[in-house]
């Protein structure tokens, strides 16, 4: 199968565009071995490749960026799949957006908002295309339950702009996707994303700006795959409040002189409770350089793996076994948890000697 890929991305002399992907011919993902990107006009850049579909059914890759001076920069985008297994065309028209890695829309698809914030998958139920030339996929992270993306546009293909009648979008992992058969289409085709109400059966907006125009390729046996970028809609419509703490705040009568790493449940179910999204925390790394006071300072850490030991639960570590060994120790325990600051040096000399008589 050959494939033609089309980024759109605006350069100027001494800037060029590589790409790296899933393939030998795409370097296998390796950088170095990136394959350049051609310069076609004040708007694309052009490369190609042919892959054999049976050897890499699932075609992954992403862009790279150099300027004048030869710095580089990977563009945000790292979901773009394309499932050569499915398609029996003969040559495949890849047409790319580029993503900046500092678009604000890139925030919703980490893994809070992904698994979390917005988990709602919502996602109408459309007829499935057996015969098609044009592949449409967009991304739009910030729709409300209950919300598809659709699309209109000129031509009977594309519904000639009617909002009663859009074609509806389904999701495919990040992507909205649509399958269309563009077979007497005259190019080029102005077209416009929107979103739709599925519950109520309801177009609500258009997205923003102005038509989006697709160049139709008459090329007998040929696919065109557009990746259309973000979906033009606000992106501060999702808002939400948080705390920020340090572990050693969160003394609980359970702790041991100061706050630890069990107390971080009773943190989120009291910000679950309040209505709070969002918990960040101080560094809570080793700094056990010197055991002394001066080792308090959160940012001092001596590994940037290891964690803190002054956190620890001593309960949770002796466990029913061991707990005749903190016995001794719960008049300290209630001593130092009255303290109306944390004893750094006390607290972390006692769980040093209990944690190495458990150990031993």
């Amino acid at each position: 199968m050959k494939i033609d890929f089309y980024l759109r991305f605006r350069t100027r002399f001494g800037q060029n565009l590589s790409m790296v992907g899933n393939t030998l011919s795409l370097g296998n993902f390796n950088e170095e071995n990136a394959l350049p990107l051609t310069f076609l006009n004040q708007d694309y850049w052009h490369a190609s490749i042919e892959v054999d579909p049976q050897e890499h059914p699932v075609l992954e890759y992403h862009y790279i960026f150099s300027n004048e001076k030869g710095e580089v920069s990977k563009e945000g985008e790292r979901a773009r799949r394309i499932d050569l297994s499915k398609e029996t065309a003969q040559h495949l028209f890849v047409e790319d957006t580029w993503n900046y890695a500092g678009l604000y829309e890139n925030a919703f698809y980490t893994a809070p908002f992904k698994e979390i914030y917005l988990k709602h998958k919502t996602s109408p139920k459309v007829k499935k295309a057996r015969h098609y030339t044009h592949i449409f996929k967009v991304k739009a992270p910030l729709l409300a339950a209950g919300e598809c993306v659709c699309l209109v546009g000129a031509g009977a293909s594309l519904m000639d702009w009617d909002l009663t009648n859009p074609i509806l979008m389904e999701r495919d992992g990040d992507w909205w996707t649509a399958k269309l058969g563009l077979y007497y289409a005259e190019s080029p085709i102005a077209y416009k994303y929107g979103v739709y109400d599925i519950k109520r059966g309801t177009f609500v907006r258009f997205e923003d700006g102005d038509n989006r125009l697709l160049h139709i390729e008459n090329v007998e046996s040929s696919l065109t795959v557009l990746h259309d970028g973000f979906v033009r809609l606000p992106n501060n419509t999702w808002k939400g409040a948080g705390v920020a703490i340090p572990v050693f705040s969160l003394r609980s009568q359970a702790s041991f002189g100061v706050g630890e790493f069990t107390d971080l449940k009773l943190l989120a179910d009291w910000a679950a409770q309040t209505g709070l999204k969002m918990i960040q925390i101080l560094p809570i790394n080793d700094t056990s350089a010197t055991f002394g006071w001066v080792d308090s300072y959160p940012y001092a850490a001596i590994s940037a793996f290891a964690l803190h030991p002054i956190y620890i639960n001593l309960t949770k570590v002796a466990g029913k076994k061991y707990a005749q060994v903190l016995k001794p120790t719960l008049k300290k325990q209630k001593q130092l948890n009255a303290l109306a600051e944390v004893d750094y040096e006390k607290v972390m000399h006692f769980k040093m000697e209990l944690l190495r008589e458990l150990y031993d």
